[in-house]
């Protein structure tokens, strides 16, 4: 195998390692308000109450209930590669460091499981590299995540940096990845900040983008 694809292919599951044990940057304190919305379309809406008529001056108020904690966010599936436009090389690097990075402890083995989840946007290659990989596994980070039974939200921004025009086959794209734990208790973890450097690649100018290699920094 050459090494250049063996590395690339390493790169995005060994860098979860190294951000969930604090080798990659993140953000100084914890946030408190919610993450920036995702750049995908496939996040679950939250459909806003409506506030309840006051109560008569002749009726009695019930007593007043502390409000809920805040709990982690739904699940959400890794959407199908036909829901977005693969011929659009934004959005499909955009869903694959998605899909990588919306973790959920109650179910994954660690990192790895999340990054498999993206393989319809991967090219065979590239695919069959991650599944030959050794298991990242866990460490005191994520043992953390999972005493919150957390789930994580992923949000990105655009990267400004020059990179090489994109030709008929091939095209680079850059992200600022923030990753915030929520655990299902209403804990919020600190988010960990990354940058994706995202490969992609097709046959001709009307084929499907697909991604050949992820690099966190």
């Amino acid at each position: 195998m050459n090494p250049r694809a063996r590395t690339a292919a390493q790169a995005v599951v060994t860098a979860a390692a190294l951000a969930l044990t604090g080798c990659v940057a993140a953000d100084p304190e914890p946030v408190a308000s919610a993450p920036a919305p995702d750049v995908t379309s496939w996040q679950p809406s939250v459909t806003p109450t409506t506030a309840s008529p006051a109560p008569s001056p002749t009726s009695a108020s019930p007593p007043a209930s502390a409000p809920a904690p805040a709990s982690a966010p739904a699940p959400s599936r890794a959407p199908a590669p036909g829901k977005i436009d693969q011929r659009d090389a934004d959005a499909v690097s955009a869903a694959v460091l998605t899909t990588m990075w919306r973790i959920d402890t109650t179910t994954d083995r660690d990192q790895r499981d999340a990054v498999l989840r993206a393989a319809g946007w991967l090219s065979p290659a590239y695919l069959a590299d991650l599944r030959a990989g050794s298991q990242v596994g866990t460490d005191a980070a994520w043992t953390g995540w999972a005493a919150h039974r957390a789930r994580t939200e992923p949000s990105l921004i655009a990267g400004r940096d020059q990179r090489q025009p994109d030709t008929a086959t091939h095209a680079d794209r850059q992200w600022r990845l923030t990753v915030t734990p929520i655990g299902a208790d209403g804990w919020r973890g600190r988010p960990l900040t990354m940058t994706g450097f995202v490969a992609l690649q097709r046959d001709r100018r009307s084929a499907p983008w697909r991604v050949v290699a992820v690099t966190l920094r």
